[in-house]
């Protein structure tokens, strides 16, 4: 084999590798240190870390009284050092319950939901579409917003949006890290948190909307801004007086903010793991009655759009999974955080671990075996 060949050989192989996605691995002690021990006194310390934060706090402090659940049946797929929390809920009961306690996790800790966090966005949407302050989803985010009326996004849908295929987002991680740094005030901008900012780094479309879809903060972003934009609340406020109180109206949530009141949307919304179950089955239930925001989830689940993942969809800010010969609404979040939602067997599945590598809660690995295997 000549040089020359040797060295495009090289150079190919390299130019792979850069392009190949890169996905976060920091352990489970530093993913439960960032992303869950805070969470637990957060809205009293107001700080993640080094860095003081805003949050937006709704309801009264509730106590659960839930002692695990053990069944033999699953205990072997969940009893695992990654796996600090799983519920299962069938027929609006929950069956099984499995709470770590070397992490001191019980029914009462509070889990931030990671990106499990963008459905309860997409829910907010949906009930001010249901009060009709939104027409329609094929109308564009500027008819409804001044200030992305002045972004990419001012002729983009509302349902591209959700979809996350507005063509506005870079289709890698150019920019992510920055948008989220600005928007939560962290890092080099440290008290200067400003969702508008975050948003506004994205000054161009990228390819036409409707055609990619592109797993993204941007997108979830905007919708925040749309939302407070349409109602003159924080989309935390809205997913609180609209959602979560007919799922639990004793409850209490806990939504980062930017330093002007708009909603962290992408992740960080803190709730207890029985409410992260009953927003599953309040979804399955609405979806049943045919309700306007049932209908909503349900166009959702229908529509999904193609993603890179095979037989995995993206619906409204949730992905769908086809499990069982079921597609089924599925709210993820980094790390290994789950509500999978089937509404042919009445049940949800919440999964919530600490690190990828844990079977169940690895997002490219075995959860469609392993959650077929539970929601038979």
């Amino acid at each position: 084999m000549s040089f020359f060949i040797k060295v495009c050989l090289l150079c190919f192989a390299i130019i792979i590798c850069i392009r190949q996605p890169i996905f976060a691995d920091h352990g489970p002690q530093k993913m439960f240190g960032r992303n869950i021990q805070p969470y637990f006194s957060a809205h009293e310390t107001k700080q993640v870390g080094p860095f003081k934060i805003n949050l937006h706090t709704y309801g009264e402090e509730f106590k659960y009284d839930l002692s695990n659940i053990n069944n033999q049946k699953y205990d072997h797929i969940f009893d695992d050092k990654f796996n600090i929390a799983a519920l299962l809920r069938e027929d609006n009961e929950i069956v099984y319950t499995r709470f770590h306690k070397g992490y001191a996790i019980n029914e009462n800790s509070l889990l931030q939901g990671m990106s499990m966090s963008k459905t309860a966005l997409a829910a907010a949407i949906g009930s001010i579409k249901c009060e009709g302050k939104i027409k329609s989803l094929d109308d564009t985010m500027g008819y409804y917003s001044d200030i992305l009326k002045e972004t990419p996004y001012s002729n983009v849908s509302i349902r591209n949006v959700l979809q996350m295929n507005s063509g506005v987002s870079p289709p890698n991680s150019e920019k992510k890290n920055i948008a989220n740094q600005m928007a939560m005030g962290i890092g080099k901008y440290a008290g200067k948190a400003n969702l508008i900012s975050a948003v506004k780094i994205f000054d161009k479309s990228l390819r036409k909307q409707g055609t990619k879809h592109n797993y993204h903060p941007a997108d979830s972003f905007a919708l925040s801004l749309l939302i407070t934009e349409i109602t003159g609340l924080p989309a935390s406020e809205v997913f609180f007086q609209n959602i979560y109180k007919k799922f639990s109206p004793k409850g209490q949530i806990h939504w980062i903010s930017d330093k002007n009141g708009y909603t962290v949307s992408q992740a960080r919304l803190v709730m207890k793991s029985p409410d992260w179950s009953k927003f599953g089955q309040f979804v399955l239930d609405e979806i049943r009655k045919d309700s306007c925001i049932g209908k909503f989830f349900q166009e959702g689940k229908e529509n999904a759009v193609v993603t890179h993942r095979e037989n995995v969809g993206y619906g409204y800010h949730f992905w769908v999974y086809d499990i069982n010969g079921e597609k089924m609404i599925t709210m993820t979040g980094h790390g290994g955080f789950f509500n999978v939602l089937s509404l042919k067997k009445n049940k949800v599945l919440s999964i919530f671990s600490v690190d990828a590598k844990y079977k169940v809660g690895n997002l490219f690995g075995e959860l469609e075996n392993i959650v077929g295997e539970v929601m038979k």
